[in-house]
């Protein structure tokens, strides 16, 4: 007697424990399902994905070599903390995107119920802007060039081709793009070539224009400040989302898959200013250096 009423306490224990046995298998195979799981929702689609690789890659290269030609990097250790900001970028981001993900209401049920939201919340291209943007002081110090050759591509981008038939007008555009690009050099580095002409004597003297040093360094403390950094940055992204989606930028050869498509104004504010958080963040791990207000 005993001895079944002590069997007939433990075997509802002994079912659920089947029971969640079972449960526990079924979830196991549905989770490493490649096109409905949870773990394929995670890994392959909404909050990472293999392109990420590719863009931590090619857009380092790309980044990293343009800041230092134009002098968006002060130092060799300057660009040794912005090399490791950018080793932790993809972790980081991906940390960011889920938090952002499960905090939304609607994001949490669609992620946890293994399918993708369909609006984007954060960007990686705008996130990764904060790492670089906080040297863009350093690199327009030279204000001139920079004048001079944005000059040509206003002219030449968004005037000329409203005066030239449409078929000569994406022609017209590149050539505009390639001359801009040799003023800025010539502007820069045409003085310190003895068989060219001094680039004021061709360009004016707009080229000579240049960002006194108190300017240059209260500007770099501002963007690499705790209080206006992300601000500042952010503001910066948004200005750069509007003007690289400009539909007279759009249609020039080979500009499709290079420019960006043009994401909400609070998607670039939000993705900007956690991105420079975030790399104010490292300096401060790694040289303990923190400014809150320039």
């Amino acid at each position: 007697m005993r001895f079944e009423t002590a069997r007939e306490r433990f075997e509802p224990l002994v079912d659920r424990g089947s029971d969640l046995r079972s449960a526990f298998g079924q979830l196991l195979d549905q989770e490493f399902t490649y096109s409905t799981g949870h773990l394929a929702a995670v890994l392959n689609t909404c909050l990472f994905a293999p392109s990420l690789l590719t863009f931590w890659f090619v857009n380092g290269v790309l980044d990293f070599s343009t800041a230092v030609a134009i002098g968006a990097v002060a130092s060799p250790g300057g660009l040794q903390v912005r090399l490791i900001a950018y080793l932790f970028l993809v972790p980081t981001f991906l940390i960011v995107r889920v938090t952002v993900h499960l905090l939304h209401p609607v994001h949490r049920r669609q992620v946890l119920s293994g399918s993708c939201p369909t609006t984007q919340l954060v960007s990686l291209d705008w996130f990764s802007m904060g790492i670089l943007a906080t040297g863009f002081p350093l690199a327009i110090q030279d204000l001139g060039p920079w004048l001079a050759m944005n000059g040509v591509f206003v002219v030449g981008l968004f005037v000329a081709p409203r005066v030239v038939d449409d078929d000569s007008a994406g022609t017209v555009k590149l050539l505009v793009i390639a001359t801009g690009s040799l003023v800025f050099l010539y502007a820069n580095y045409g003085g310190t070539v003895p068989v060219l002409p001094e680039p004021s004597v061709i360009l004016g003297s707009v080229v000579t224009v240049r960002l006194g040093n108190g300017t240059t360094q209260w500007l770099l403390r501002a963007f690499n400040s705790v209080v206006l950094g992300p601000v500042l940055v952010g503001l910066f992204g948004m200005a750069m989302n509007r003007v690289l989606t400009r539909p007279e930028l759009a249609d020039i050869p080979f500009a499709e898959y290079a420019l960006p498509v043009r994401d909400p104004d609070s998607v670039v504010l939000a993705s900007a200013a956690s991105g420079t958080a975030f790399y104010l963040a490292v300096v401060f791990l790694l040289t303990g250096r923190l400014t809150l207000i320039p």
